[in-house]
């Protein structure tokens, strides 16, 4: 098939699909929408798809999955008000699980940005002690490291080429990412800037502190661990102990008595 005619069969479907987003971007609540965004954004998909469209491939995949459940159950079944309840159930979770998704990858996302941060800031301050400037360090950083921090420093130099100051970069930047350490690290960073203070000696003390931070979060884990082990413990791991050294003895109870 040559290009124009598979551009030409590629046609309804992204008019379709664009007839989709407007009737279904008039029926969100511009409050909605936002709420969708910001968890677009957190999740690392700003930029690449808009909280209507969000909401349309989510009500496409809950009537999708209820549907197919629909199909699938209803010639076996045999009983329409079950197999419609049943439908409607799968169609509800799948709905909630788009949004489940985006949080969970949300959570991720942050998880990642402060693991990143020691070894990324640590990386930038060498380059800086080696006579490169704070901006050359971070884009050098950013093409050698693939993660979401990167990409999101790399959106903040992009927003510097075309004319906006450090600071207001940086600021944008931390209003943009939920993490509390970047956006620390990045107050601190917009003070040095606005303060004329050396970026290296900022940066190497901000690059400590990081690192305590997460020696501290691994010890608060580390506590929570036997917390978290007593569940499992009490409902899976205990009962199987009761069972295999009681059981014999409660069975030649029941066979033979007491005597």
């Amino acid at each position: 098939m040559d290009p124009l005619s598979q551009k030409k069969s590629g046609k309804p479907f992204v008019s379709l699909w664009a007839r989709g987003v407007k009737t279904v971007g008039k029926r969100t609540s511009k409050g909605k929408q936002k709420k969708l965004e910001h968890l677009l954004r957190d999740a690392g998909y700003s930029g690449k798809m808009t909280a209507v469209e969000f909401r349309l491939l989510q009500l496409l995949i809950s009537g999708g999955s209820g549907a197919l459940v629909f199909f699938l159950i209803a010639a076996a079944a045999g009983q329409p008000a079950v197999t419609l309840l049943l439908s409607a159930a799968v169609s509800f979770l799948a709905f909630q699980y788009c949004t489940f998704f985006l949080s969970k990858k949300r959570t991720r996302r942050i998880a990642e940005i402060n693991r990143e941060m020691p070894d990324f800031f640590d990386t930038v301050n060498l380059l800086i002690e080696a006579g490169l400037g704070l901006d050359a360090a971070l884009l050098t950083v950013c093409h050698k490291k693939d993660s979401p921090l990167s990409d999101e420093f790399m959106i903040a130099l992009t927003e510097m080429k075309r004319g906006k100051s450090r600071r207001e970069a940086f600021y944008e930047l931390r209003m943009r990412v939920p993490s509390d350490g970047l956006q620390r690290a990045l107050t601190t960073m917009i003070q040095a800037d606005y303060l004329g203070v050396g970026m290296s000696k900022v940066i190497r003390n901000l690059t400590i502190r990081l690192r305590e931070q997460r020696r501290e979060s691994a010890r608060e884990q580390a506590m929570k661990a036997p917390v978290k082990m007593l569940f499992p413990m009490v409902f899976f791991i205990f009962p199987a102990i009761f069972i295999v050294s009681l059981g014999p003895l409660i069975v030649k109870i029941l066979t033979e008595g007491l005597m």
